[in-house]
């Protein structure tokens, strides 16, 4: 029994010496312990050397803790360096609104900005893999300081830290082939990014430079006896019905509207065989009879919602046709390219 509570104790005390830092940290946020998980958290942060997924843990709980405590300027600072680092990171659920506002403010933040973001590269000349270079994008927080480069080249290895300038860290190598990854560190050295295992080699760009110079254009003048026939660079006649589309647009809506004056005019004279007739002095109607009165009015409704009509859609194709005949070009630019003595010559109809 003394033995057994003995190994209890001696595992309890081995599960509790295992625990780092960081998960320390982790423990007191879901304690709500928020004063003595910042301290550590501070303490976390400037220890050298952390790597990727420690420094997003520290940033998230640092927001986390800030924000739950209404810290608004560093729970911002502490989302903002998360989110132009780590841009996918997630919020955890069941958070209060001040921090999800300010987790969210700060990922519009740090999208409009650009993601920090390190881009590889060799530099091949002379036979040889002259240099392997990092270029950053923009670091709007200036975390990054330092690149550092561990190459390997024919059996050699070496591990260099090269600082930062002009958005640039570049590692001399000189070899025909190198393999080699790079790791973007901030001020105290944490991993910002790491670019996994290059291998970059003479043989592998040659390719390249030789299809670069077969696809180059020549610039010496050509001494063929043969004939040369001109190369066509456009001939079209794309979007010829506009322009004959519009204008019949234009006839047509003007014919429509002619009409509509014309019932217009009648509608008129209709009513006014009505309007005009002789009344007697109780101003009873008496040129026509009530028959003929009644059927001039309808007749003279009709003429007049006619007229209407033919009115507005005179007024559309009109207006169809104005935007067919001005915006609309007859005929594309022709072109064709001739050869000219030692140059070129292009001629045809714009």
């Amino acid at each position: 029994m003394a033995l057994r509570t003995l190994l209890g104790c001696l595992v309890c005390v081995s599960a509790v010496a295992a625990a780092s830092p960081l998960q320390d940290a982790k423990r007191l946020v879901d304690d709500l312990e928020f004063a003595p998980a910042l301290k550590l958290l501070d303490q976390l942060e400037k220890t050298e050397g952390n790597d990727t997924e420690t420094l997003r843990e520290i940033w998230l709980l640092q927001g986390i803790s800030y924000g739950t405590l209404g810290k608004d300027a560093k729970t911002r600072d502490a989302f903002r360096k998360l989110l132009i680092v780590f841009p996918d990171t997630k919020l955890p659920a069941d958070l209060p609104p001040r921090v999800k506002t300010p987790f969210f403010e700060a990922k519009d933040w740090a999208s409009t900005q650009g993601a920090l973001l390190a881009t590889p590269k060799a530099n091949v000349e002379g036979g040889k893999v002259t240099s392997v270079e990092v270029a950053l994008g923009p670091d709007v927080l200036r975390l990054a300081r330092v690149v550092r480069f561990k190459v390997k080249t024919e059996g050699a290895e070496k591990t260099e830290d090269v600082p930062l300038s002009g958005g640039k860290a570049s590692l001399a190598i000189g070899a025909p082939s190198v393999e080699w990854t790079a790791e973007l560190l901030s001020e105290r050295k944490g991993i910002l990014q790491r670019i996994e295992k290059r291998t970059d080699s003479v043989a592998a760009s040659a390719p390249v430079a030789e299809a670069k110079r077969n696809d180059a254009p020549s610039l010496t003048p050509r001494n063929d006896a043969a004939p040369q026939t001109p190369a066509v660079v456009a001939t079209t006649e794309s979007n010829t019905w506009r322009r004959p589309t519009g204008l019949a647009l234009l006839g047509a809506g003007a014919l429509a509207a002619g009409i509509g004056v014309y019932f217009g005019v009648t509608s008129a004279s209709t009513a006014a065989r009505v309007t005009g007739a002789a009344r007697d002095e109780g101003g009873r109607v008496t040129g026509v009879t009530q028959r003929e009165a009644a059927t001039l009015e309808a007749q003279a409704h009709s003429q007049a919602t006619v007229a209407n009509v033919l009115f507005g859609v005179g007024a559309g194709l009109g207006a169809a046709g104005a935007v067919l005949t001005i915006l609309g070009p007859t005929r594309e630019p022709v072109a064709q390219l001739s050869p000219a003595g030692a140059g070129l010559v292009i001629t045809g109809q714009f």
